[in-house]
């Protein structure tokens, strides 16, 4: 009689396991069916998300094609109005008779490179002759007149319109 309990224990035990086991199964198909389901979602996310991004694009190009033709039938604008003489452009200034590393010169320059608006500036030199070319939104005279007093009395004038200027050093007794 012990023996058939211990039997019918023991199938009991095994039994239950296999169902135990049967469950689990179970439960691993549902979590793979749902992580493939997952995993289809992302797929189509990712693909909507391509076909946006090139959509997107793409009017992107249109509209810089339409702007580009609407301009075109406009003119470009400048030289109308409030805006003459405001649009940024560039300025040479070109300095005769100075040596390379003339005090006043490098000051110039360094001062220029400093300035508010004034941008991408350079220096070149060649023959006696020096040339700072820079990009600033508003006249050469504009530039020159927001250049201090002090260093402005280095120079004399030579020339100036709107996009240029020509200086050379002024007769200084005290040359540095």
């Amino acid at each position: 009689m012990k023996t058939l309990r211990k039997r019918l224990w023991l199938i009991a035990l095994f039994a239950f396991c296999a169902i135990q086991a049967q469950q689990k199964k179970t439960e691993d198909k549902k979590v793979i069916k749902e992580v493939d389901e997952v995993n289809k979602t992302t797929e189509e996310v990712n693909q909507t998300a391509k076909n946006t991004d090139n959509a997107i694009k793409s009017t992107v190009e249109n509209s810089k094609e339409t702007i580009k033709t609407i301009g075109s039938l406009f003119g470009s604008g400048k030289n109308k109005g409030k805006t003459a003489g405001k649009s940024k452009g560039s300025i040479t200034i070109a300095v005769s008779q100075v040596s390379y590393d003339n005090v006043h010169l490098n000051r110039l320059y360094s001062h220029l490179s400093n300035a508010k608006g004034v941008k991408k500036p350079t220096k070149s030199f060649g023959e006696s002759q020096a040339s700072i070319n820079l990009i600033y939104k508003e006249s050469a005279d504009a530039l020159w007149q927001g250049v201090p007093k002090q260093l402005r009395s280095a120079f004399k004038m030579l020339r100036m319109d709107d996009k240029s200027m020509a200086l050379e050093l002024a007769d200084l007794t005290l040359e540095e």
